[in-house]
């Protein structure tokens, strides 16, 4: 059990062996991040619930501090009310999204497609505790799901602002979803995607390049579009040094106005 303190937040994880929480052991992380400082004592209850059973039934893959702080910063700093989510496993950033959300005032602001069934259910159940429902909604639908736009588009009453991509992994299927989605936000709209380093491309099981090649073959393919991609060549956990402190990467796509 990770329960601690409520002034103290995520200050006690620094002192927990669990791998998923490496952040919060680094140098110059002996600080509560915003995205977990701006939450409400009842948000936070509800967080550290999630990483509690989360824990206990080992559905750890959830992305890190650095990854949620660039959204919270883009989501929060620029009003994004209309986000798309590809990829929700068990409902760790679908929870602060909402979260960021209901603090805009946001309703009907994200809709995540996840593929496994089980995942989608127990992320519904958490999103249902954290008072969620009228903001976040769930879709058991491939992300690649012909009807799947559409479907984000009416649930969101517009095009999307903010597709955050983090689900298979795979090059093919990342390459095919930014193919997807790229056309379907709206003209200004981001695209983030998690995992684009050297290092993340291990996570592929197809062993094909995962993100890391993806994302560098669709820059190639659409050369007039601005792409940037933070640690693309962070080949290991041990670099030193890092700036933006997570050795997976993040990459960043803007459709021009």
């Amino acid at each position: 059990m990770m329960t601690s303190g409520g002034g103290r937040r995520s200050l006690a994880f620094s002192t927990s062996t669990e791998p998923r929480l490496w952040w919060h052991r680094l140098p110059r992380s002996n600080y509560v991040p915003p995205i977990f400082a701006s939450l409400s004592e009842e948000e936070w209850q509800i967080m550290q619930g999630w990483f509690d059973e989360t824990s206990r039934l080992n559905l750890i893959g959830e992305c890190v501090v650095p990854i949620m702080s660039a959204l919270h910063g883009l989501v929060m700093g620029s009003g994004i009310q209309r986000i798309v989510q590809l990829g929700t496993h068990a409902g760790y950033s679908a929870l602060l999204l909402g979260f960021f959300l209901r603090q805009m005032h946001a309703e009907r602001g994200l809709i995540s497609f996840e593929i496994d069934k089980a995942l989608a259910e127990f992320a519904r159940d958490w999103i249902t505790r954290a008072g969620l429902d009228s903001i976040v909604q769930v879709e058991v639908r491939s992300s690649l799901d012909p009807t799947a736009p559409e479907i984000a588009r009416e649930y969101l009453r517009g095009g999307p602002e903010l597709v955050f991509l983090d689900s298979s992994h795979e090059y093919k299927q990342t390459f095919d979803e930014l193919e997807r989605w790229y056309p379907v936000i709206s003209p200004g709209g981001l695209i983030v995607l998690h995992d684009t380093s050297e290092f993340a491309a291990s996570f592929d099981v197809t062993q094909r390049g995962g993100v890391h090649r993806a994302l560098q073959e669709w820059r190639e393919a659409h050369p007039q579009i601005e792409v940037i991609s933070l640690n693309r060549n962070v080949p290991a956990m041990e670099t030193p040094q890092m700036v933006y402190r997570d050795f997976c990467g993040v990459g960043l796509i803007q459709k021009p106005v």
